[in-house]
């Protein structure tokens, strides 16, 4: 005859490992659900769309049609480390997918612009300039930029002569990226940040 006391350890031990498997699983899948609308201030919220591979101009059409308590929509465009901060604690909670894009372009080499939304309007219609070059360029008119090591790539597939587009991408903290914009299968692109309001 077993001993009681053991087999109740072995269940309570089997119970915990289900809970700790289910919590690690749901921790490290990415957001493949649209999430719901974050208020991030009165008039000014966020959402995530999932959108598997979806393409650049597509989203920014999608995004554009979209709206909320009176607001339209458009690609995210990010100010400032708060902002940044805001839509990878609120709008990710529990984890982030591959590629997610943002209201950002390549406007011209070197070039990096928000070109959607209110920042969109900036230097008459071309955006608002953030950055200005690749891995060795700089911020621009005091904006924010928060570019991963390998965001610019020289030679291959995701040159910086042929990527169009800003995304977030995580390879476990979420950093701006360039983005081939076409939905590209090798990018997994999962979808875009919506912002509402200015």
């Amino acid at each position: 005859m077993k001993n009681p006391k053991i087999v109740i350890a072995a269940g309570v031990l089997a119970v915990v490992c289900a809970a700790w498997a289910a919590w690690y699983f749901l921790l490290t899948q990415p957001a493949t659900r649209s999430s719901a609308v974050i208020a991030a201030s009165p008039g000014h919220a966020y959402q995530f769309i999932a959108a598997p591979n979806i393409t650049w101009d597509q989203a920014r059409a999608d995004a554009a049609a979209l709206s909320w308590q009176g607001h339209a929509g458009y690609l995210a465009t990010i100010d400032d480390a708060g902002e940044y901060q805001f839509i990878v604690d609120r709008i990710f909670p529990h984890a982030y997918p591959d590629v997610t894009y943002l209201g950002g372009r390549q406007t011209a080499p070197g070039e990096w612009r928000w070109v959607t939304g209110p920042r969109g309007a900036a230097d008459g219609g071309k955006g608002t300039l953030f950055w200005r070059g690749d891995e060795q360029g700089a911020v621009e008119g005091g904006h924010y930029a928060n570019w991963m090591t390998t965001a610019f790539q020289h030679g291959g597939k995701w040159d910086v002569g042929k990527v169009c587009c800003v995304s977030i991408f995580s390879y476990g903290v979420p950093q701006f990226s360039t983005s081939l914009g076409n939905g590209d299968d090798d990018e997994h692109v999962a979808g875009y940040v919506v912002e509402f309001g200015g």
